[in-house]
């Protein structure tokens, strides 16, 4: 069964939820039959794109069952929607540089700031004339 949309599913199901009743008329055991692969096969489909406890209700399975079936179960190749597909993506940060920043008042309201980005410059030189001078 090929991919489709929520619009689609809810018309299949309809439809898929006729093959379960048929083949439920059908059977010669009642209890005991198992349910046949295709008829697994689209109630799985269905699941991928309904939610699974509702296609189960409207299918009269058991909701785990369903999800069991639905773990257990491989999609085909190229039959999985490109938009929800799983893609390897490699992200490399970029480390932002080291970055530091100084702030002295002095007495007189004077400020000084110094913001550096690279290794620590001669701080102490500057900080004292910066204090010293008035």
């Amino acid at each position: 069964m090929t991919l489709m949309s929520p619009m689609q599913a809810e018309e299949h199901l309809s439809a898929v939820v006729q093959q379960f009743a048929q083949w439920r008329q059908s059977r010669a055991n009642p209890r005991g039959s198992r349910i046949p692969e295709p008829l697994w096969v689209e109630a799985i489909a269905l699941a991928e794109v309904l939610p699974p406890t509702r296609v189960a209700r409207h299918l009269g399975l058991k909701p785990h069952a369903l999800k069991r079936r639905r773990g257990g179960h491989a999609i085909p190749a190229g039959s999985a929607d490109p938009a929800r597909a799983a893609a390897f993506v490699e992200v490399t940060a970029a480390a932002p540089p080291a970055t530091a920043e100084v702030e002295v008042s002095r007495p007189d309201g004077a400020r000084l700031r110094i913001t550096y980005h690279a290794t620590a410059p001669a701080l102490a030189s500057l900080l004292q004339t910066f204090l010293e001078s008035r």
